[in-house]
């Protein structure tokens, strides 16, 4: 019964760990990526006259370099390049904040710097002097060429970009030039940004250290059972190792004399040694009748306390518990 109970609780602490294995890992895949950001890219096309070369010839230059905000249409735009007009508002925190905007029907992209306010009050305060789109350059990023998704909501009708810091910072010193820059907004590449969501890492851990526990808590009941289970076992060897003892110092002894039945060729050997009786040996006669070396049998009863013919059990033959 006690053995039965080892093997059982060793299969359930198995058990327990590989099914902790299991959902852990399955909580791993299914929660620390659960959470997915989509954002798309922009090219960024910008046109100017070259003033190295003469206000004749158009320089243009273009690359994937913005990052749509979060709720801006992705869709294309373009216009002339304007900053705020006060040199003191260039991040158009200020509601009055006004625009180099060009003349009233013409397009215009509203260029303002990172900082001092919300993205979503930069963008509707130049939207509400009708920018058709709004582009806000990176400041003070350790990764110059760093892009976020902006979040605007409430502000879903306006295209609203974010290009880094160098570019913006480019674009700006052509305009303090007095420079004319066309800009030309396109739909770039979409991406799908996998992260660890902290809730599910607090989840799975919390769910690892419970079925840890779990399986500790088993590991610690198999090991403690099986602590007990050896104690008792050996506790009842030495209670039936005294017990034969008591039982084999009970048990008939006789010295086989010249003449004795046993030394007749014809008469059983000893079971234990398979050899027969000869004068001056010692022998052991069990509560069964049968008979046998004293040295042969004695260890055989203090191991098994039966006979080794019949199988009788001494102790119960002599009434010993």
């Amino acid at each position: 019964m006690a053995m039965s109970v080892i093997q059982a609780c060793r299969s359930l602490a198995l058990s327990t760990w590989l099914l902790s294995f299991c959902f852990v890992h399955l909580l791993c895949l299914d929660f620390t990526v659960a959470e997915k950001e989509e954002w798309y890219t922009a090219f960024v096309n910008i046109t100017y006259a070259d003033p190295a070369a003469g206000s004749a010839e158009l320089r243009s230059e273009k690359s994937e370099c913005g990052r749509y905000g979060e709720q801006s249409p992705k869709q294309d735009a373009r216009g002339q390049v304007a900053l705020s007009a006060s040199p003191t508002d260039r991040f158009a925190c200020d509601p009055g904040t006004r625009f180099n905007a060009p003349a009233p029907g013409k397009s215009w992209v509203a260029l303002i710097p990172r900082g001092n306010c919300t993205y979503k009050d930069k963008i509707r305060h130049a939207a509400a002097q009708n920018a058709s789109a709004v582009v806000i350059y990176n400041v003070g990023s350790s990764n110059a060429n760093e892009t976020i998704t902006m979040p605007h909501a409430g502000l879903e009708d306006v295209v609203a970009i974010m290009i880094p810091e160098p570019k913006g910072k480019e674009i700006v010193s052509l305009l303090e030039r007095n420079i004319t820059v066309m800009m030309y907004i396109t739909i770039g590449t979409r991406n799908l940004q996998k992260y660890v969501s902290r809730t599910s890492v607090v989840f799975v851990s919390i769910s690892f250290i419970v079925l840890m526990i779990i399986s500790l808590a088993w590991l610690v009941f198999y090991y403690i059972q099986r602590f007990r289970y050896a104690n008792a076992r050996d506790r009842n060897q030495r209670r039936l190792g005294d017990a034969a003892k008591k039982a084999i110092s009970k048990l008939q002894v006789r010295t086989i004399r010249k003449g004795d039945k046993e030394t007749e060729p014809d008469y059983d050997n000893c079971a234990v040694c398979i050899e027969g009786y000869k004068p001056n040996d010692v022998v052991r006669i069990l509560p069964c009748r049968h008979l046998f070396h004293k040295s042969c049998v004695d260890p055989w009863l203090l191991d098994h306390r039966t006979c080794p013919m019949c199988k009788m059990n001494i102790l119960k033959a002599l009434g010993i518990p």
